[in-house]
């Protein structure tokens, strides 16, 4: 298994994958409404984009994209809010550290930055990877609406 950054011919993979986690596995914790929103906002023609502004990594195996996670800066230069992104594992390959080996990754990355702590927006899907991975529900949650919930560690 290896970790990379992504490349422009990886987004139609990371799309499938994508969309196969959003079918398969949010869709049995999320309405319909809110799954077909999210799969709104992580298009190929969105992906894209968010190579621009995102680190993107994908984890392969024997060559095939298995998996996901991206940080991204959800705030800005004088107030950034650090965040986990584009989490997302093959959904046949859960259970088996792979989202563990993404995480670890983007965690040594985001450690370079020196900053005090990392966010991350969690479906109900993933709300125990995180908080197994040392995460806090926040007390304001923004997202509510979309069943999402912000998350937080502290890193210093």
């Amino acid at each position: 298994m290896k970790i990379r950054e992504i490349r422009a011919e990886d987004i139609e993979h990371i799309w499938e994958l994508i969309k196969r986690n959003f079918d398969e596995v949010m869709i049995e914790h999320h309405s319909k409404e809110v799954v077909e929103k999210f799969k709104e906002y992580n298009k190929p023609e969105k992906l894209k984009e968010q190579m621009e502004w995102k680190e993107i990594y994908v984890v392969e195996e024997d060559d095939k994209i298995i998996g996901t996670g991206a940080i991204a800066n959800f705030g800005d230069n004088d107030s950034p809010k650090y965040s986990i992104s584009n989490f997302f594992v093959k959904p046949e390959l859960h259970g088996r550290g792979i989202g563990r080996f993404i995480f670890d990754h983007l965690l040594m990355s985001i450690k370079k930055k020196e900053i005090e702590r990392l966010h991350v927006p969690s479906s109900r899907t993933g709300l125990g990877f995180y908080k197994r991975m040392g995460f806090v529900e926040d007390e304001f949650q923004p997202d509510k609406k979309d069943k999402i919930i912000w998350m937080t560690m502290k890193l210093s």
